[in-house]
């Protein structure tokens, strides 16, 4: 007797769906429970947290990987089988998960893996950004100046900061500025920007073996930030003011226009590789002194076609024009990675209005980029716009190759 039973087809983690609604009727991908490749990566902080909260990070996590919109509403949309965007929300605000110590633990990891010997320049790269928020009753929301659209405005800032390390950047972590008069009422200690970028230089946890610069711009070029960095005996390489005074040999200069004669003077033009091209500027450098930071180096730079003067302050009187040059070029990372957080990981888009879950989703957005060239790796290994370490411009490709190419996946 011959007996034929009905096998069930295998459960597709990731899947492809039909829509009208989406990206003019396109496909869409959902996520019905994380792919086994994929747990390697969360294994760590499974350890540490409840299965509960465990889920929820991981869900919200991947969600992020693959959506086009990343309020709550949206993420929670590209799950299967999940609770309301509501429980959502109340886990980032109520749950006492700890996204600093899985920032920290990430990124640690992924600079061990990236270390090669006789590789120790590390930069640490602070700067901040700005989100506009209309929501009158979205804690910590404060009156800024938007330097993007040069209005004042309704809105949060963020201290961001992260490691460039051998072309890779790393965030170490997002901090978001609460003004004096809001910090009493959400129980939480006020510190000014500076005051904030000092603390980062203080707690950051990078290993003995680097040679760690640290690179600013000219709001943070102040005694907070440069006595941590002299404490952790780190170097750091900031922009100065125009009207900052610059004391060589016993005479006061203005830096602005101290700059553009000696460039004229004495400057030379010299072939320096930046962030991804090698360029031409013309450059000069003195010994002197600042109000409130000491001995320093100031090297004066200009662009070939451009009449704009830098001044790059650092307080290693050793290190050469050229090296300052080309490490605070570098600096221009971490303005990639605020815009591709912005673009694709929803760094803005939070509608959450409680302090605590506006910390956390940033806090969210960081584990993301951390990693995302690790998920994408093990999802999209064979497409090749994710090896130079940026998102994708277009996740819709993605549901267009699905189902040509999930054969090769074993999940």
């Amino acid at each position: 007797m011959i007996v034929i039973v009905k096998q069930k087809k295998p459960f597709k983690p990731i899947s492809v769906v039909q829509t009208y609604i989406y990206w003019q009727g396109g496909l869409r991908v959902t996520i019905g429970k994380i792919p086994q490749k994929v747990k390697t990566f969360f294994k760590p902080t499974k350890n540490n947290v409840s299965a509960h909260v465990y889920s929820y990070y991981c869900n919200l996590v991947l969600a992020i990987c693959i959506s086009h919109g990343s309020t709550i509403d949206r993420l929670v949309k590209l799950l299967r089988n999940t609770t309301h965007r509501t429980n959502h929300g109340e886990f980032l605000w109520r749950s006492e998960f700890g996204e600093m110590a899985v920032v920290i633990d990430q990124a640690d990891a992924i600079l061990k893996r990236l270390y090669k010997k006789g590789c120790k320049d590390c930069l640490l790269i602070i700067d901040d950004t700005q989100t506009i928020k209309r929501a009158k009753k979205m804690q910590a929301v404060g009156k800024i100046h938007h330097h993007a659209s040069g209005k004042y405005c309704m809105g949060h800032t963020i201290v961001k900061a992260c490691l460039f390390y051998r072309g890779v950047t790393i965030p170490l972590g997002s901090w978001l500025y609460v003004k004096k008069e809001h910090a009493k009422a959400l129980n939480v200690p006020f510190k000014k920007l500076t005051e904030l970028a000092g603390q980062i230089v203080l707690d950051a946890d990078i290993p003995d073996k680097f040679d760690v610069t640290v690179l600013f711009d000219a709001f943070y070029l102040c005694p907070t930030v440069a006595n941590a960095c002299k404490k952790r005996k780190w170097r750091y390489i900031g922009v100065s003011k125009s009207n900052r005074w610059l004391t060589v040999n016993s005479i006061k200069h203005k830096v602005g226009k101290y700059g553009k004669n000696i460039l004229y003077r004495t400057g030379r033009w010299h072939s320096i590789k930046g962030l991804r091209k090698t360029s031409s500027y013309k450059l000069a450098q003195r010994v002197g002194t600042m109000n409130k930071l000491g001995e320093v180096k100031v090297v004066f730079s200009k662009r070939r076609n451009d009449h704009t003067v830098i001044a790059l302050v650092t307080n290693d009187i050793r290190l050469s024009m050229k090296k300052v040059v080309s490490h605070y070029l570098k600096r221009w990372a971490i303005e990639v990675m605020i815009k591709e957080q912005k673009q694709h990981l929803g760094l803005g888009d939070y509608r959450v209005l409680r302090y605590r879950a506006i910390v956390s989703f940033t806090w969210h957005t960081d584990v993301q980029f951390i990693n995302h060239q690790i998920i994408k790796s093990k999802i999209l290994k064979f497409f090749p716009i994710f090896t130079d370490f940026t998102i994708a411009r277009n996740r819709s490709f993605f549901a267009e190759f699905w189902p040509k190419t999930r054969k090769n996946l074993s999940f």
